[in-house]
């Protein structure tokens, strides 16, 4: 096993009871990418990762976007890993949720029975594929010729009797998608991204600007806004392709519902794979506000209907 360098912000020994929060772990990785190959070894080190996360009582495990692939991907490569959602990458997560009693949060490229392509968050709990999220919101050009946007709202579950929000990657930069997950209770909203500095247009030009830095301002305002635990699990290191070359952030964390960190990668974590290892307990967060509360104070109605095509 590569070494994995654990970060954790754990309050207690044990994990927290049902319906009371949740151990969280976000695997922070430098991983192949593009091939059969590639596929095969992030899937290894997915179960190893996921054995170590179970050693410290994790309740829940995610990882970055597109884990099973890469994320910098051309059409071709997603049409040639693409897998259905009952797939042999589901299926190990599934397994792995049984084995170790962890729920992971994988996020793979989907091919839907109609042929489409998606951008996907597979939640496995306890041998079942309790949510398969398709990506409604995607980023640039790329992403657009490479899937097609989900139609559904993304979904809360329940982890340990406690409820969690999916959100994916840029989709963690929309206020109204928060307001949708904590109006239908969420209480931790998990974030899987791909997020880098400046990469390869689909044209082959560079980027001028580079990606922001959602761990700056939005991830921990919109943990506060929203009285939501937020985690984001991003990737390090370099991805290369045939598109190009991406230098990814490293900026992976949980943000606590009064917007402090409970738990961020820094410099160190950067340089070497890592686990994060964070408790989100709602009682152990002091109040935001001596009154408002932006949830019901808000006079703008989250929507439960379907998405439009497009």
């Amino acid at each position: 096993m590569r070494p994995v360098r654990i970060v954790s912000r754990l309050t207690d020994r044990e994990p927290p009871r049902s319906g009371t929060g949740i151990r969280l772990a976000l695997f922070q990785g430098e991983n192949p990418c593009g091939s059969p190959a590639a596929v095969a070894e992030n899937l290894a080190r997915m179960e190893e990762v996921i054995s170590l996360a179970a050693g410290y009582g994790c309740q829940l495990c995610a990882f970055p976007e597109c884990f099973n692939t890469g994320y910098a991907l051309d059409r071709e490569l997603c049409e040639q890993l693409a897998e259905p959602c009952d797939g042999s990458t589901v299926q190990l997560a599934r397994k792995l949720s049984t084995q170790h009693e962890t729920a992971i949060v994988l996020p793979y490229v989907e091919r839907a029975d109609d042929g489409a392509l998606h951008d996907s968050v597979a939640l496995a709990a306890d041998g079942e594929l309790v949510a398969n999220y398709r990506k409604t919101h995607l980023y640039g050009d790329a992403e657009r010729a490479n899937f097609t946007p989900g139609r559904e709202l993304p979904p809360v579950v329940q982890v340990n009797g406690f409820p969690v929000g999916l959100l994916n990657c840029y989709e963690c930069e929309f206020p109204p998608l928060y307001q949708s997950l904590v109006d239908r209770g969420a209480q931790l909203i998990v974030g899987p991204t791909a997020a880098d500095r400046h990469f390869t247009l689909r044209d082959g030009t560079p980027t001028l600007v580079a990606y922001p830095d959602a761990t700056e301002h939005i991830i921990p305002a919109m943990a506060a806004v929203w009285r939501v635990f937020v985690a984001y699990a991003n990737r390090r290191g370099w991805e290369v392709s045939d598109r190009g070359q991406w230098e990814y952030r490293g900026n992976s964390g949980i943000w606590a519902p009064d917007g402090t960190a409970v738990v961020s990668a820094g410099p160190e974590e950067r340089a070497v794979d890592s686990l994060l290892l964070g408790d989100c307990l709602p009682s152990a967060v002091p109040p935001f506000s001596p009154e408002g509360n932006h949830l019901s104070d808000s006079r703008i109605p989250a929507s439960d209907r379907l998405l439009p095509a497009g």
